[in-house]
Order: C-alpha cells, then sequence, then structure tokens
C-alpha cells in the first residue's frame, strides 16, 4: 500500500467503522483510493492537517440544499472548517436547472476575497470557463462530490455514482453466483437521461455481469416518492415473479408500503444503491435487505482540507474516490452514520467564521 506520509485526507472503508465524530474529533488517517488519469486506482493512506497556517477564505457552492446528500455534504464541510480554524461560506444555487446561479454567485463569493473554491458541480462541462477565470485570478478549485471536466481543477474528491452501482450489482451477484438458481430483478436507477443515472446503470449492469440475476425489467422516473411507487405497482402487476426491487433510496423507501400492502414483503426484497434517514432505518428495521454508503460526510471534509493544503502549498492527494460498501441488518450497527449523513437536528449551515 502506497503511504503518503505528508498529511493527507480522505474518505475509506476504515473511516466508516470510527465512533461518533464532532468537530474536533480526529477523523484520520483513512484508507482511501487514489484515483490514476488513466483510470487506475491504487490505495493510500490520508491524514488532515491539525490546522490551517491561517483563517483562510474558502467559498463552498452546493446545486442545492434540499435532501440528505446535500445536507451531509454541507455538514462535512462546515464540521471541517471549524475544526481546521478557516471561514467558510456555502453557496445554495437552487437546484440543478441553475447553472448560471452557480456561476454567480461563485464570482460573487470570490470578489469577497476567497483564496480557494470547493464546486459541486450542476454541471460536469459547463464551469470550464468559471474554472479558467478563476486560475487566473490565483484562486484553488477542489472539485467534490459531481465531477468537472476541466483540466484547470486543482484537485477532485468525488462520489462515483458508477461505483454505488457496481456495488449494488456485486452484492446481488455474490447471493446468486452462476449456475444458481435465477432471480428476477425490478431496476429502477432514477429519471431518463440524467448522467448520475446512466452511471448507476452501467455500474449496475457491469456488476450482476455472468451472475444468476436477471433485469425482469427497467423503469425510469423523477425521484419523488409518488412517481416510484406507481413505478413499482406496475413493474409488480406486470411481473409476478420479481424477487428483487433494487434502485434509488426514494425507490427502497416508496417500495417498503407497497410491498407491505400486497403481502409481498417476505418474498420480494428491496435493496438501495445509496443512503437516506430513511433508507438506514430500514435496513436496521430489516425492511430493506441492503443499501449501499458512502462516506459523504468525509467527503465534504477532504474537500476542505483540500482547499487548505492548495493555499499553504502543500502536498495534495489530487484526485480522490471516497470507498463505501453495502451494509446489511446485520452489520449496519458498526457504521458511523456521522460519516454518511448529518445528524437528524442538524439544519443547514451557510457560513463559518474562525475563531
Amino acid at each position: 500500500m502506497k503511504i503518503l506520509k505528508t498529511t493527507l485526507q480522505a474518505a475509506g472503508a476504515a473511516a466508516l467503522l470510527m465512533g461518533s465524530l464532532t468537530a474536533n474529533a480526529q477523523w484520520f488517517p483513512l484508507e482511501v483510493e487514489a484515483l490514476e488519469k488513466d483510470g487506475s486506482r491504487s490505495p493510500a493512506t490520508y491524514t488532515a492537517l491539525e490546522k490551517a497556517e491561517k483563517p483562510w477564505n474558502i467559498c463552498v457552492s452546493f446545486p442545492h440544499m434540499k435532501d440528505s446528500f446535500w445536507l451531509a455534504a454541507d455538514y462535512g464541510v462546515t464540521e471541517e472548517a471549524k475544526r481546521l480554524g478557516v471561514n467558510v461560506q456555502v453557496l445554495d444555487a437552487g437546484g440543478y436547472t441553475q447553472l448560471s446561479n452557480q456561476i454567480s454567485q461563485i464570482e460573487n463569493c470570490v470578489a469577497g476575497g476567497a483564496q480557494a473554491v470547493v464546486i459541486g458541480a450542476i454541471s460536469q462541462d459547463g464551469l470550464g470557463n468559471l474554472v479558467a477565470d478563476l486560475k487566473s485570478k490565483g484562486v484553488y478549485v477542489v472539485d467534490a462530490y459531481n465531477g468537472i471536466t476541466s483540466e484547470g481543477v486543482d484537485a477532485h474528491v468525488l462520489t462515483i455514482p458508477s461505483d454505488e452501482g457496481l456495488r449494488a450489482g456485486r452484492y446481488l451477484a455474490e447471493r446468486h453466483p452462476a449456475g444458481t438458481e435465477k432471480v428476477k430483478v425490478g431496476w429502477l436507477p432514477g429519471p431518463a437521461g440524467a448522467g448520475w443515472v446512466e452511471l448507476f446503470n452501467s455500474g449496475f449492469l457491469e456488476g450482476i455481469k455472468g451472475s444468476a440475476v436477471e433485469i425482469a425489467e427497467t423503469k425510469y422516473g423523477d425521484t419523488g416518492k409518488e412517481i416510484q411507487a406507481r413505478l413499482i405497482e406496475d413493474m409488480l402487476q406486470t411481473h409476478s415473479d420479481i424477487d428483487y426491487i433494487v434502485g434509488t433510496a426514494v425507490t427502497a423507501e416508496a417500495a417498503v408500503p407497497v410491498l407491505r400492502a400486497r403481502n409481498l414483503t417476505s418474498k420480494v426484497k428491496v435493496v438501495s444503491v445509496y443512503t437516506t434517514p430513511g433508507v438506514y432505518q430500514g435496513v436496521k428495521a430489516g425492511t430493506i435487505e441492503a443499501a449501499g454508503m458512502a462516506p459523504v460526510v468525509l467527503v465534504g471534509r477532504i474537500a476542505v482540507d483540500q482547499a487548505v493544503r492548495l493555499i499553504e502549498k502543500k502536498d495534495v492527494l489530487r484526485n480522490i474516490g471516497p470507498v463505501g460498501r453495502v451494509y446489511q441488518k446485520s452489520d449496519v450497527d458498526n457504521l458511523d452514520i456521522d460519516t454518511v449523513l448529518a445528524p437528524r437536528n442538524f439544519r443547514p449551515v451557510f457560513r463559518v467564521e474562525a475563531k
């Protein structure tokens, strides 16, 4: 294993076994994956800075703060800002259709004197001009969560939807390997055409390849709970021999009452590609068989640490893919949920001022 002797932070499987995190908790060192330009991956150990040299100013831009994923991201970046002693302003662009708003918010924030920007991108390809402008001004750019294609980005720490789909597929493939009795899956990856949905789909298909798992039908649809419930109802009506409902966290949450109403709870199992508070409770209760869980909170912590490292011209692990895994009722109590979700009573924090 490659050991990074300088202090580099990251998100990994070991992190998911840690105790409860607080603003001052030492959440590192962590085992992580370093992603190379050729697509290869190598394990590394990442250790964060103990403190920033100065109370630097950092802008953080997210697409929105409407769901548990981005709340967890906000929790991660703001808690790490407190720990490191830096100033952070968090920007909410208003949704995935608001690219121009994201760009103008970042420009305004940087005009206030930021030395670095952390961006949860609305568009992978739509921020190239902004990144180039920031670089010309000497402002560092950290690409967090979603991915930015611009070569001007200084560091990446990403959640990778294809990996999440792959983990869910492999979970089923390991339970139903080639040569065993065939099982049929109703697969609901999300809204058609969305980039992250296509990545979920490609990863899932790769994960079940060569196994006894068959997709009875793939249904695309918006991730509203009512819409997902209707898609599940339609699928169950068409395919009476389905063994699993697999899909987004909203799909999993919607499937539980649908299956209960049809007395299919013992026959049809539910697997979620990723985790929300409802999915987490479902796994604990056993109404959802399994769910993929990636350390979303830690990705936010990493991104802020990377920004500080760049400002202070210290070594940076420039391309990180967090390591997640699939949990079941039997082992979910081993998970430190504070690495995946914000605390239950957490409300969005938009500014942290160094003390």
